[in-house]
């Protein structure tokens, strides 16, 4: 048995079923609005590309470790946690099964200390940061 609209008849379930059978099939896309239709793009210009004899690089001032061990601690510790103090950052890491290396970084931090984002986590254990 077939539901059908409450809010029309049934000729006009049928004629509107039919429109959109109509413009399913065909493959084209439905007439629309200019501005509604995407527009394509070529993906190729996505991949971007170094120059020659040039590596990837850790900003000025950090190691690619320093740069790594920062990834793995804003990782772990999302902003919706903040402010915390270094007790409910640790009890949040225990929870989530911190890798040790994360955790033990936490655990270094001053203790009655609340810190408001991650960057002054990161400074708070030592680790350098970008300079210009």
């Amino acid at each position: 048995m077939q539901r059908e609209s409450s809010k029309h008849g049934p000729r006009l379930d049928e004629e509107m079923e039919e429109e959109d059978q109509t413009i399913l099939r065909s493959g084209q896309p439905p007439h629309t609005e200019e501005w509604r239709e995407t527009e394509p793009f070529d993906p190729g210009h996505l991949e971007t590309e170094l120059p020659e004899n040039e590596e990837p690089a850790a900003p000025r001032g950090m190691t690619p470790a320093d740069v790594e061990r920062r990834a793995d601690i804003a990782r772990w510790l999302p902003p919706h946690k903040f402010p915390a103090d270094r007790g409910t950052l640790m009890a949040f890491l225990q929870h989530e099964g911190a890798p040790d290396d994360v955790v033990d970084a936490i655990a270094s931090l001053p203790a009655r200390r609340k810190f408001a984002t991650i960057g002054e986590v990161v400074r708070a254990v030592g680790l350098p940061y970008e300079q210009d």
